[in-house]
């Protein structure tokens, strides 16, 4: 069954239960999963370099993104992402490497943890992972005036290449909130970018607003076991019209 390329968002690998937190233990259960049935783990780059070709993309795969750059990355999911040669995307607050996550607007229930800092980042740039812009201080862009937005998206990307010496060509949109002219601007500075709609990837998708699948929706189930059937599809599909109506609601509230 064709159901689309799976994108899978995750933040942080940790036991705190928190909805941006996925165990460590269900983490490696995951990734024994994709390796066990013969899943094919590609870069979000090569991704988006399939869609803007109009390219195959090659059958059975799958792209792993982390969001925010939570030091556990290194310390728990970099050695299983090894143990299975597998690469993925980390997405980078470089206003807080080194640091921890509370920035502006961080929501009370997410526990304080640390970030990676830059000799961790760079460790894993030169084995396989990749990393990408989410802004400088994780901020709100909708929120923003233009030139703020700009030179939280822009500066993010040259202090990023600025420290790993390579070319950075993917962004994460914070909250998945963005303008028309948020995306005028992240089209001029990147190659693709990630948005929060949850859903899979095609070679239909647009390229500046990628769906991906939150990782919280299977980090107390097993349902990401049945990614090869029609069964992971129709969960993820049902989730994402659960997701749409309760955000209609709250947007009315």
């Amino acid at each position: 069954m064709d159901i689309g390329i799976p994108i899978l968002t995750y933040h942080s690998i940790d036991n705190s239960g928190s909805v941006i937190s996925t165990s460590p233990t269900k983490f490696q259960s995951q990734m024994k999963c994709l390796h066990d049935k013969h899943f094919n783990i590609i870069s979000l780059n090569e991704m988006v370099k399939c869609i803007y070709e109009r390219q195959t993309v090659p059958p059975k795969s799958v792209v792993i993104t982390f969001d925010d750059g939570f030091k556990n990355i290194y310390s728990t999911a970099y050695p299983v992402l090894k143990e299975y040669g597998f690469t993925a995307t980390v997405f980078l607050v470089p206003g807080y490497c080194g640091r921890n996550n509370q920035w502006d607007g961080q929501p009370k229930e997410i526990p304080v943890m640390d970030l990676l800092d830059w000799e961790e980042i760079r460790e894993m740039a030169d084995n396989s992972i990749d990393f990408g812009a989410h802004t400088m201080d994780h901020a709100d862009l909708s929120r923003l005036l233009a030139e703020q937005a700009r030179e939280e998206i822009v500066n993010s990307k040259h202090v990023i290449q600025k420290y790993l010496k390579k070319d950075v060509r993917l962004f994460a949109y914070p909250y998945g909130r963005l303008t028309n002219e948020i995306k005028d601007i992240i089209k001029t500075n990147f190659s693709g970018a990630c948005s929060v709609k949850l859903d899979f990837a095609s070679l239909e998708s647009d390229i500046y607003t990628l769906p991906r699948i939150d990782m919280y929706y299977f980090s107390k189930n097993n349902y990401f076991e049945y990614i090869d059937t029609s069964i992971f599809f129709v969960y993820v599909k049902f989730r994402s019209i659960l997701r749409s109506i309760r955000n209609k609601v709250v947007t009315k509230l």
